[in-house]
């Protein structure tokens, strides 16, 4: 089957924005599939200074336009308007508009020739001021990918607006020529390799904050809908994917029961669309095998916090005929335990892998634009599924009554409203039985690590009241 080729539009600039600590930078660019993919004595140093302007009441951020002006430390300047079209899961798509200059001075001739449908002019009839200033030390080096040719630049440097001001340590992969998904693909396996975490702020819209501004950023579609499939399965990924990798900073400080929700619900969402790419292709998606250990630490750990509120609430109810207790600090010991693993997970930065990696798979799946539409994909996987639900109570059963439950949150319309309702109650009680199973097996493993008979007692009085509830 022929594979459909998203053709990058030359005007439009395409990267991925992240950010990597300086031992894990060292790391990253020794790393044997990164030094061979970069091109011999493309290594190129130099100062940049840009400095971004508007109107005084900021008639060209209103507009979605960023204009800089450039002194690209070699002698030559220029001028750019960039425009957002897409800013998603750290990668982002803004059309570029560059023109030279004889020096570092705005000037807002020459646009709309090269493409822009606004006079610049016209936004700004009383001319233009500096807001703020970018400098870095960027080194870059030109990576021969797979599939595509992309630049690798590494930023040092600050933003300076006034009297205010931000530090930069970043690193940008802009795809130069080819395949988006192939410029994902290898920032999944940067993200498998060393810790990186993405940056959904350009520097611009940093710039602006430092102003008191907020940039304007087009807003993302919420539903699947009738476009092709694989742009709607992408669509849908990256903005699941940018939950996520908002999700994962805040995990690396604490796991609390809020995110670890947010976090299981998006792992989910992003599971049940490639499993829609799976059942389209015969494929195992990429990055399957981390998405479902990431599922696992975040579900044992929500398990675990389950376990340890029912043994509390029953322990409070006995504690009079009880007395002391020991399964209170094994508890204890198993959750802190869990909480550090998903902890751990989140600062290795194992979600941007994941989210990279089925998003490079999606992009290059093997379809047709006219094949069908993401909402008919999505159709007909659900009715699939729906058999699964139907033939027992196992793992199979259950995942998939949660791509169905998933997957309905993603499309809109009365087939997949009936559809997750419909499948809401199995899914619960599948999840239920899977979290008993759970239980039981950490009762008995820490049981069976241990000679306290007041561990037994204890556990034996859970196992007891669950198997009272059962009845």
């Amino acid at each position: 089957m022929e594979r459909q080729v998203m053709v990058m539009d030359k005007n439009t600039e395409i990267e991925l924005k992240l950010l990597v600590s300086k031992a894990d930078l060292k790391k990253l660019l020794g790393l044997d599939f990164v030094s061979a993919a970069v091109r011999p004595e493309s290594c190129r140093k130099r100062r940049l200074i840009s400095s971004y302007y508007d109107t005084a009441d900021w008639a060209f951020k209103d507009n979605g336009i960023a204009y800089r002006v450039r002194d690209k430390g070699d002698g030559t300047y220029e001028a750019t308007v960039k425009t957002s079209l897409q800013n998603s899961a750290g990668l982002s798509e803004r059309r570029e508009l560059n023109l030279p200059l004889p020096a570092a001075k705005p000037v807002l001739d020459g646009f709309m020739e090269l493409g822009l449908d606004v006079d610049l002019n016209e936004l700004a009839p009383e001319g233009v001021q500096k807001m703020f200033t970018v400098t870095v030390q960027r080194t870059t080096y030109i990576l021969d990918l797979d599939g595509a040719t992309a630049e690798l630049a590494i930023d040092h440097g600050k933003i300076t607006a006034g009297k205010n001001s931000e530090k930069i340590d970043e690193i940008e992969i802009e795809l130069l020529e080819g395949e988006t998904g192939a410029l994902l693909t290898f920032a999944a396996k940067l993200a498998a390799a060393v810790p990186l975490f993405a940056e959904k702020r350009s520097k611009f819209a940093r710039g602006l904050a430092l102003c008191g501004m907020t940039a304007n950023e087009p807003a993302s579609k919420s539903k699947m809908g009738g476009g092709p499939v694989r742009v709607e399965l992408l669509q849908a990924a990256q903005q699941c994917g940018g939950v996520l990798l908002d999700l994962q900073n805040q995990l690396r400080e604490q796991a609390g029961d809020a995110l670890l929700k947010e976090a299981r619900r998006q792992l989910a969402a992003l599971r049940s669309l490639a499993a829609v790419g799976t059942e389209l292709t015969a494929a195992e998606a990429q990055g399957a095998e981390l998405l479902a250990a990431c599922l696992q630490k975040v579900d044992g750990l929500r398990s675990l916090r389950a376990l340890q509120k029912l043994w509390s609430g029953l322990y409070e109810q006995g504690r009079p005929a009880l007395g002391r207790c020991a399964l209170t600090k094994k508890l204890a010991q198993a959750v802190d335990t869990a909480a550090t693993d998903v902890q751990d997970m989140a600062r290795r930065g194992e979600l941007t892998a994941v989210v990279y990696a089925v998003s490079g798979w999606l992009y290059n799946l093997p379809l047709h634009d006219d094949e069908q539409s993401g909402g008919e994909a999505a159709r007909s996987c659900i009715k699939a599924w729906q058999l699964l639900t139907e033939v027992g109570q196992d793992d199979a059963a259950q995942n998939a009554a949660e791509n169905i439950c998933a997957l309905a949150r993603l499309n809109s319309g009365k087939f997949f409203a009936k559809a997750g309702e419909n499948t809401k109650k199995l899914r619960r009680q599948l999840v239920r039985q899977s979290m008993l199973r759970s239980w039981q097996r950490f009762l008995n493993e820490t049981c069976a690590a241990s000679t306290s008979k007041l561990l037994y007692r204890d556990a034996g009085i859970v196992m007891g009241y669950l198997l009272a509830k059962e009845q």
